[in-house]
């Protein structure tokens, strides 16, 4: 008797773990048929920056990822400065812009990104909007990502973004309204004091 006791009750929860997988799977917002939906949190977060490679964007929503933190270390010539990344970390989040694209002009985002060469990889995550969707989005990490957790304010001249790389990030963190407090902790990164190429300057259209 016992043991169809304890049967039952483990049946029972493999049911209940099974409903909840559901539930969650079912609760996923997808994205519009031909688009996937793709998570910024550098300088694509800029509107301006992320259409000069891909047009067919449109934003979303904002969206928060957890165990995740913004970090910069790959140095990218045109910016004059490091770039930013995303490191696992469970004890903070990285919030960005949820945007859609065409299906079919991926290739132009893993172009920028610099997939092909090794500067980032694609991989989904798992977002949370304000109000409370989750959906599943295509972003970049890199490959070479820091080793060890600097605090941002402390973050070493050879890992710090240049000052027009910075104010893009920032100003599409306001563009898109992100929360206060998180545009707060993107100006508590120190820069480099550097400016981009005029190349780019010109490409956005610089001074802002």
């Amino acid at each position: 008797m016992k043991s169809q006791t304890v049967l039952t009750l483990i049946f029972l929860s493999l049911f209940k773990i099974c409903l909840c997988e559901n539930s969650d799977s079912n609760n996923l917002v997808k994205s519009p048929n031909g688009t996937i939906f793709y998570f910024a949190y550098g300088s694509n977060l800029l509107t301006r920056r992320l259409h000069l490679n891909n047009p067919s964007a449109v934003f979303y929503s904002i969206a928060k990822l957890k165990n995740h933190r913004l970090d910069f270390i790959l140095f990218e010539e045109l910016w004059q400065g490091a770039v930013a990344t995303i490191v696992e970390d469970d004890e903070e989040e990285v919030w960005g812009t949820v945007w859609t694209i065409s299906a079919d002009k991926l290739h132009h985002l893993d172009k920028q990104e610099g997939v092909s060469i090794g500067w980032y990889f694609a991989k989904n995550v798992t977002l949370i909007t304000p109000s409370g969707q989750q959906l599943v989005a295509r972003t970049y990490e890199e490959v070479d990502n820091p080793k060890n957790k600097t605090a941002s304010f402390d973050l070493p001249m050879e890992r710090r973004p240049s000052n027009t790389y910075l104010e893009a990030i920032a100003l599409g963190a306001i563009e898109s309204r992100l929360p206060p407090e998180y545009i707060g902790f993107i100006f508590s990164f120190p820069t480099n004091g550097k400016m981009a190429t005029k190349e780019r300057r010109d490409q956005l259209g610089y001074p802002f």
